[in-house]
Protein backbone atom coordinates (compact mmCIF):
# COMPACT_ATOMS: atom_id res chain seq x y z
CA UNK A 1 0.00 0.00 0.00
CA UNK A 2 1.00 3.43 -1.07
CA UNK A 3 1.75 6.21 1.62
CA UNK A 4 -0.77 8.21 -0.41
CA UNK A 5 -3.66 5.72 0.70
CA UNK A 6 -2.34 5.12 4.40
CA UNK A 7 -2.91 8.95 4.88
CA UNK A 8 -5.83 9.40 2.98
CA UNK A 9 -7.18 6.50 4.90
CA UNK A 10 -6.14 7.87 8.29
CA UNK A 11 -7.93 11.10 7.09
CA UNK A 12 -11.16 9.39 6.78
CA UNK A 13 -11.30 7.87 10.00
CA UNK A 14 -10.46 11.18 11.15
CA UNK A 15 -13.33 13.28 9.52
CA UNK A 16 -15.90 10.39 10.17
CA UNK A 17 -15.11 9.37 13.69
CA UNK A 18 -18.67 10.63 15.00
CA UNK A 19 -20.58 9.21 12.50
CA UNK A 20 -23.17 6.43 13.57
CA UNK A 21 -21.69 2.71 12.13
CA UNK A 22 -25.03 2.19 10.69
CA UNK A 23 -24.73 5.50 8.18
CA UNK A 24 -21.08 4.17 7.40
CA UNK A 25 -22.10 0.57 6.47
CA UNK A 26 -24.99 2.12 4.23
CA UNK A 27 -22.63 4.31 2.27
CA UNK A 28 -19.86 1.55 2.24
CA UNK A 29 -17.27 3.50 4.04
CA UNK A 30 -14.98 0.40 4.39
CA UNK A 31 -15.37 -0.65 0.58
CA UNK A 32 -14.30 3.29 -0.37
CA UNK A 33 -11.24 2.01 2.31
CA UNK A 34 -10.23 -1.01 1.02
CA UNK A 35 -11.03 0.44 -2.90
CA UNK A 36 -8.91 3.72 -1.88
CA UNK A 37 -5.80 1.10 -0.90
CA UNK A 38 -5.93 -1.21 -4.01
CA UNK A 39 -6.00 2.19 -5.86
CA UNK A 40 -2.64 3.20 -4.13
CA UNK A 41 -1.36 -0.09 -4.88
CA UNK A 42 -2.38 -0.11 -8.73
CA UNK A 43 -1.53 3.46 -9.57
CA UNK A 44 1.66 3.05 -10.53
CA UNK A 45 0.87 0.34 -13.47
CA UNK A 46 -3.09 1.43 -14.52
CA UNK A 47 -3.44 4.69 -15.79
CA UNK A 48 -7.52 4.66 -14.68
CA UNK A 49 -6.24 4.36 -11.07
CA UNK A 50 -4.30 6.91 -11.56
CA UNK A 51 -6.66 9.62 -12.65
CA UNK A 52 -8.85 7.95 -9.99
CA UNK A 53 -6.52 9.20 -7.17
CA UNK A 54 -7.73 13.01 -7.92
CA UNK A 55 -11.41 12.30 -7.58
CA UNK A 56 -10.90 10.19 -4.61
CA UNK A 57 -8.83 13.02 -3.16
CA UNK A 58 -11.64 15.63 -3.85
CA UNK A 59 -14.12 13.35 -2.31
CA UNK A 60 -12.56 12.52 0.52
CA UNK A 61 -12.22 16.38 1.77
CA UNK A 62 -15.99 16.64 1.75
CA UNK A 63 -16.60 13.17 2.95
CA UNK A 64 -18.44 13.75 6.13
CA UNK A 65 -21.11 16.36 4.19
CA UNK A 66 -21.42 13.52 1.97
CA UNK A 67 -22.78 11.25 4.74
CA UNK A 68 -24.47 13.51 6.66
CA UNK A 69 -25.94 16.29 4.18
CA UNK A 70 -27.74 14.50 0.67
CA UNK A 71 -27.05 16.40 -1.96
CA UNK A 72 -24.17 17.19 -4.67
CA UNK A 73 -21.41 15.58 -2.62
CA UNK A 74 -23.66 12.32 -1.91
CA UNK A 75 -23.99 11.67 -5.79
CA UNK A 76 -20.40 12.51 -6.31
CA UNK A 77 -19.80 9.75 -3.30
CA UNK A 78 -21.96 7.71 -4.88
CA UNK A 79 -20.87 7.63 -8.49
CA UNK A 80 -16.85 7.50 -7.44
CA UNK A 81 -17.66 4.20 -5.39
CA UNK A 82 -19.82 2.41 -8.23
CA UNK A 83 -17.03 3.44 -10.70
CA UNK A 84 -14.21 1.99 -8.37
CA UNK A 85 -16.05 -0.73 -7.88
CA UNK A 86 -16.23 -2.04 -11.13
CA UNK A 87 -13.15 -0.78 -12.14
CA UNK A 88 -11.66 -3.37 -9.62
CA UNK A 89 -13.81 -5.63 -10.74
CA UNK A 90 -13.14 -5.63 -14.60
CA UNK A 91 -9.47 -4.96 -14.80
CA UNK A 92 -8.08 -6.15 -11.52
CA UNK A 93 -10.54 -9.18 -10.83
CA UNK A 94 -11.80 -8.24 -7.18
CA UNK A 95 -15.45 -9.36 -7.03
CA UNK A 96 -18.17 -9.71 -4.38
CA UNK A 97 -18.81 -12.24 -2.16
CA UNK A 98 -20.83 -15.02 -4.02
CA UNK A 99 -20.92 -13.10 -7.19
CA UNK A 100 -20.38 -16.32 -9.81
CA UNK A 101 -22.96 -18.37 -7.51
CA UNK A 102 -25.37 -15.88 -7.60
CA UNK A 103 -24.66 -15.68 -11.40
CA UNK A 104 -24.26 -18.78 -12.37
CA UNK A 105 -26.95 -20.09 -10.49
CA UNK A 106 -29.24 -17.57 -12.70
CA UNK A 107 -27.98 -19.33 -15.88
CA UNK A 108 -28.27 -22.59 -14.98
CA UNK A 109 -31.55 -22.05 -13.86
CA UNK A 110 -32.01 -21.03 -17.30
CA UNK A 111 -29.94 -23.26 -18.86
CA UNK A 112 -32.09 -25.76 -16.88
CA UNK A 113 -35.67 -24.93 -18.01
CA UNK A 114 -34.68 -24.86 -21.35
CA UNK A 115 -33.49 -28.58 -21.11
CA UNK A 116 -36.78 -29.10 -19.11
CA UNK A 117 -38.24 -27.76 -22.06
CA UNK A 118 -36.80 -30.05 -24.52
CA UNK A 119 -37.25 -33.21 -22.51
CA UNK A 120 -41.57 -32.15 -21.96
CA UNK A 121 -41.63 -32.22 -25.88
CA UNK A 122 -39.81 -35.65 -26.32
CA UNK A 123 -41.47 -36.98 -23.78
CA UNK A 124 -45.55 -35.36 -23.05
CA UNK A 125 -46.91 -38.22 -20.78
CA UNK A 126 -43.70 -36.72 -17.98
CA UNK A 127 -44.57 -32.60 -19.15
CA UNK A 128 -44.11 -31.11 -15.44
CA UNK A 129 -41.42 -33.74 -14.13
CA UNK A 130 -39.49 -32.88 -16.73
CA UNK A 131 -39.66 -29.34 -16.47
CA UNK A 132 -38.95 -29.48 -12.76
CA UNK A 133 -36.18 -32.18 -13.33
CA UNK A 134 -34.76 -29.62 -15.69
CA UNK A 135 -34.75 -26.72 -13.19
CA UNK A 136 -33.26 -28.10 -10.46
CA UNK A 137 -30.44 -29.98 -12.40
CA UNK A 138 -29.39 -26.41 -13.73
CA UNK A 139 -29.91 -24.78 -10.74
CA UNK A 140 -27.90 -26.97 -8.65
CA UNK A 141 -24.97 -27.24 -11.30
CA UNK A 142 -24.77 -23.25 -11.74
CA UNK A 143 -24.64 -23.22 -8.26
CA UNK A 144 -21.84 -25.57 -7.37
CA UNK A 145 -20.34 -24.77 -10.34
CA UNK A 146 -20.44 -20.89 -9.01
CA UNK A 147 -19.16 -21.64 -5.31
CA UNK A 148 -15.87 -23.68 -6.71
CA UNK A 149 -15.40 -19.98 -8.69
CA UNK A 150 -15.94 -18.32 -5.45
CA UNK A 151 -14.05 -20.45 -3.14
CA UNK A 152 -10.80 -19.91 -5.78
CA UNK A 153 -11.65 -15.74 -5.63
CA UNK A 154 -11.65 -16.27 -1.62
CA UNK A 155 -8.56 -18.33 -1.98
CA UNK A 156 -6.89 -15.40 -4.29
CA UNK A 157 -7.99 -12.91 -1.76
CA UNK A 158 -9.44 -11.06 -4.14
CA UNK A 159 -12.82 -10.57 -2.49
CA UNK A 160 -14.48 -7.32 -2.86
Amino acid sequence: MEKWATELISQLDEKLQGTRKRDLQFFRVEEFKRNVERVGAFSKDCPVCEKEKLNIAEISRKMDEAIQIPGKSRREYDRLINRLSSHMQKFHGYFPPFYFTYLFSFFGMIAGLLLGYLLMKLFPEEDWVMLSAGFSIGLITGYFWGSKKDRKVRMDKKLM
